[in-house]
């Protein structure tokens, strides 16, 4: 069994990993993506799309159309929902990292002293 050892190389590394993933939906929410051959047939998940199946009055068109959209809309609010959640994840990284800093020039303890307080890692 493995233990988990949260230092704050693996901090970091979790900062910067969440940093990307930010900068990955940023780069993709709320952007036009061609689809089609036409010039003028982009999409975009966080508006509706232009989308007709049908004429007039053709019920089971139009349902579809509607089932589409909230598949549409789920996705968009997911994206939005996890980069706020990813955002708060970072910034508590940062925190957690600067009033550490903060907090170990305060400190009295060596860092073997405290060494000794804290358990170690086995594989």
């Amino acid at each position: 069994m493995k233990n988990i050892v949260i230092n704050e190389n693996y901090l970091r590394k979790l900062q910067g990993v969440y940093t990307k993933q930010i900068d990955e939906i940023d780069l993709m929410y709320g952007k036009d993506y061609p689809y089609g051959s036409l010039p003028d047939s982009t999409v975009d998940f966080t508006k509706p799309f232009k989308l007709h199946l049908g004429g007039k009055g053709f019920t089971e068109a139009e349902a579809l159309t509607e089932r589409i959209d909230g598949v549409r809309a789920g996705l968009a609010a997911r994206f939005k929902g996890a980069r706020g959640e990813i955002n708060i994840l970072e910034h508590g990284i940062k925190f957690l990292l600067a009033d550490s800093d903060a907090v170990e020039d305060a400190s009295t303890l060596s860092a073997e002293q405290f060494e000794y307080f804290m358990p170690t890692s086995g594989s």
